[in-house]
């Protein structure tokens, strides 16, 4: 199969429509196609005088001696053709209008009906079977609707028997695409771009869940239109100051909090107040700016970053020029501290507000990244067992889900040879500490928190005399896993993702390609335990079985830790996560 891809932007290699066209032509040839990309920038293409000479005098030759020329055969050989252009009043860019016009010599000047239009028939049949259009296109603003225009368009363009409009890539807000800073966070559309390129190649469209991901906004729209105004007035001549302001500054003397290895900040202040402690001076250079914080929510305060010299300090209060303010809710401001939330993702999703140099604000990452720190703008890699980092044990997340397992593993040992009061006590008090445990030092999960419950209230009836549980506890019990597996897909994250996300980075922790997966494994296992609660009753039911049984939701187990296993490596290849450039 060969692709011929045309630029019609006038920035060339160098603009977002080329990042994105490139994403798709190199999932293209992952999938097999032979791919070619033209420039029209790079090309002399004079515009048609609509003379009629390649309909009349030289049929299929143009008056004009130009790069065209050799364009047009390659259209004719092509299985796809890609439309890649920015949008320019609300349409496609002068150089790819000037290139759309130029393609009539390919078609043959009668008019005649095809289905229920007429239309202009190919010059050439014999060369040309149905040819496959694709659309690409990004915008400055940050809505889809702009687009409608453009879409019109190619679908007149492809209203005929010969050519078919198989996919469309609209993505508003793209000059994100081109921010380093933003370059993991965003990673996640580029990768939805290369799938849907292999997809159009193997099944002639971009299936429909890909389809989703790209049809995702980049930004909240709001968000989006601050930081754009942001660049523009950063971009834009200004008067210097030339009364210091100093002496009107309400501040406090310089607050040192130096944060305990291994602890995260217990509230906003700390975290914002601690910062300093990763300041990296190599990043700063010369700089000097003030950074004010005003944060509002449920611990709200103002504070100031000052970097002078190669040096930060941070005080309580305010200052009335600040290079950088950043409004924020104390909550937000402390998960990202805490590297529970993404800095990038919290204000592309509106999360938090800035108003003042845009520059400095794609610059935090750098600056306060220690002074051994890599560039946040360094590529997205898996990272293999990084431990959860808050609290004295320092495992991998996913040994933290065995972890959470201790109780239930308890229970089961033990069942057999301890009385049921004493086997559910001792599954409480460890359910219990693990809970403690979690709760002093971070958020637990729903795993955590639905087996400590679980065991609580079990071991409170059983005390008191319940029959029905003392009978069916390994029912209730399945039941009870799959309940909490199953109802965290309703929750923000599935099961797996709370515990899987710590060997990935936090830039990922959102991707909807890992959400998925996660939501599926979680969904296996969930459906799992539901058989084995199946087969516990069965037991109950057939006490001549029970051995046989037994043995039987255990050997589901197999499949199931095989299944987990290969669809955790082979699901993100396939929806492109973690998968190098």
């Amino acid at each position: 199969m060969k692709i011929l891809a045309i630029n019609g932007s006038p920035r060339g290699k160098n603009g977002n429509t080329d990042r994105i066209l490139q994403s798709f032509l190199q999932g293209a040839r992952e999938a097999g196609a032979e791919t070619e990309t033209i420039y029209l920038k790079d090309l002399e293409i004079k515009p048609c005088l609509g003379c009629f000479t390649c309909w009349t005098k030289t049929p299929g030759v143009c008056i004009h001696k130009d790069d065209m020329a050799k364009i047009l055969p390659e259209i004719r050989k092509s299985d796809i053709v890609v439309y890649a252009t920015p949008l320019y009043v609300f349409s496609v860019s002068g150089l790819m209008k000037n290139f759309m016009d130029r393609l009539i010599p390919n078609i043959d000047p009668h008019i005649v009906k095809r289905g229920e239009h007429y239309i202009h028939p190919l010059r050439y049949p014999q060369e040309q079977k149905v040819q496959k259009v694709v659309l690409i296109s990004n915008c400055g603003f940050p809505e889809s609707h702009h687009f409608s225009a453009l879409v019109e368009t190619f679908r007149r363009f492809t209203d005929n028997p010969d050519m078919e409009l198989v996919a469309t890539i609209l993505c508003a807000g793209g000059e994100l695409l081109s921010q380093p800073a933003l370059s993991e966070s965003l990673r996640w559309y580029l990768d939805a771009v290369r799938q849907a390129g292999r997809e159009v190649v193997t099944h002639g469209k971009i299936l429909p869940e890909t389809q989703k991901i790209l049809d995702t906004p980049l930004a909240e729209p709001e968000a989006y239109a601050n930081m754009a105004n942001l660049w523009w007035d950063s971009q834009i001549p200004r008067e210097k100051e030339t009364v210091r302001q100093e002496s009107f500054e309400k501040i406090s003397p310089p607050v040192s909090i130096t944060p305990t290895e291994g602890r995260m900040p217990e509230n906003c202040r700390e975290a914002i107040l601690g910062m300093p402690y990763v300041f990296n001076p190599s990043a700063a250079g010369d700089l000097c700016v003030d950074i004010q914080f005003k944060v509002s929510g449920s611990e709200p305060g103002e504070y100031v970053l000052r970097i002078r010299e190669g040096k930060c300090t941070a005080h309580e209060g305010s200052v009335p020029s600040p290079a950088l303010t950043i409004y924020t809710p104390s909550e937000v401001w402390l998960k990202i501290a805490r590297g529970e939330l993404s800095g990038q993702t919290a204000y592309l999703k509106n999360m938090f507000k800035v108003e003042g140099d845009f520059s400095l604000l794609l610059r935090l990452g750098d600056l306060f990244s220690g002074t051994g720190a890599k560039k946040t703008t360094e590529a997205v890699k898996p990272m293999k067992g990084e431990p959860v980092r808050q609290g004295p044990v320092r495992i991998s997340g996913m040994a933290w889900l065995s972890v959470a397992f201790i109780p239930w593993i308890l229970n089961w040992a033990t069942s057999s040879f301890l009385n049921i009061v004493t086997s559910l006590g001792i599954s409480f008090l460890i359910g219990m500490l693990i809970w403690v445990y979690r709760r002093l030092f971070e958020k637990p999960t729903w795993m955590e928190t639905g087996t400590f419950i679980y065991f609580a209230v079990c071991w409170i009836m059983v005390s008191f005399g319940n029959e029905f549980l003392r009978t069916y506890s390994d029912v209730l019990g399945y039941i009870a896993l799959a309940g909490i597996w199953l109802g965290t897909l309703a929750a923000e994250a599935p099961l797996t993702a709370e515990y899987s996300k710590w060997s990935y980075p936090q830039a990922l922790w959102t991707h909807p390609v890992f959400l998925r997966t996660n939501a599926i494994i979680t969904t296996v296992w969930g459906w799992i335990y539901l058989v084995q609660a199946v087969l516990a009753l069965a037991g109950q039911y057939y006490p001549e079985w029970m051995l046989m049984l037994t043995i039987a939701r255990n050997l589901l187990l197999i499949p199931a830790f095989t299944f987990t296993l290969w669809f955790q490596k082979w699901y993100p290849a396939y929806g492109s996560v973690g998968r190098k450039a």
